[in-house]
């Protein structure tokens, strides 16, 4: 079925259905930064490639939908949902894969690996980062619902415990990214320093990563209560 077409008629049925479709293949590339970060860990750079592939492609495919939604959404349509909160929702969303091609860029152009002595606080400071994005998934499929509803309490109640989980993520990502910081401070002085600097603007690409998503749940709150 024509993409452009599949879009429109989402769109006839919800605003938002185009904003899942694309947080979707956000979610994919945020779980294969997760696929590509353990083949780097591992200097498998042979699966690296592979993985790397699949992000540059979701990143396009998010591209894609991101345009074609801006298309299929004129001025003059009317929607119960301002169409500028769409394009923004949307806008928010289409920098998560924007960001995780960049990280696999950045690691990918110098054989990057990480450091032993910080690969365990890393994984999971990484899984967390790419847990919010999931989350940030599941506000954006609940706000459909609480739109279906007519912005029923129940299930913006429901909305409000997913964003309430998203902030909680959020700290704790802040948490494990300050702990990751420390450790790679610690040895900094043992490996290159420009090794160094690479590995900090991953790290903060990573913590990028969680700030999106927190973002996206403040703004889905903004569209529920209006």
């Amino acid at each position: 079925m024509n993409q452009k077409r599949t879009l429109s008629e989402l769109i006839s049925k919800s605003p938002f259905g185009p904003i899942q479709v694309h947080m979707e293949k956000s979610k994919q590339c945020a779980e294969e930064l997760l696929v590509y970060l353990d083949a780097a860990t591992s200097n498998d750079w042979d699966k690296a490639t592979t993985s790397r592939q699949k992000i540059i492609q979701l990143e396009k495919d998010a591209d894609e939908l991101k345009a074609e939604t801006r298309d299929l959404l004129p001025k003059g349509l009317f929607l119960f949902v301002p169409r500028g909160d769409l394009l923004d929702l949307i806008g928010l969303a289409d920098e998560i894969p924007n960001t995780i091609k960049d990280v696999s860029g950045l690691m990918y152009g110098r054989k990057m690996i990480i450091p032993s002595q910080i690969s365990t606080s890393f994984k999971e400071f990484s899984t967390e980062a790419v847990s919010a994005v999931t989350t940030a998934s599941a506000a954006i499929d609940q706000l459909t619902e609480v739109s279906r509803l007519a912005f029923g309490s129940k299930a913006s109640t429901e909305l409000d415990k997913i964003i309430s989980s998203l902030d909680s993520q959020e700290r704790e990502i802040d948490q494990l990214e300050v702990v990751v910081r420390q450790q790679l401070f610690d040895i900094e002085k043992d490996l290159p320093p420009v090794d160094v600097m690479f590995l900090y603007d991953v790290i903060n690409k990573i913590g990028e990563l969680a700030d999106r998503a927190e973002q996206l749940g403040h703004r889905l709150t903004l569209i529920a209560v209006r």
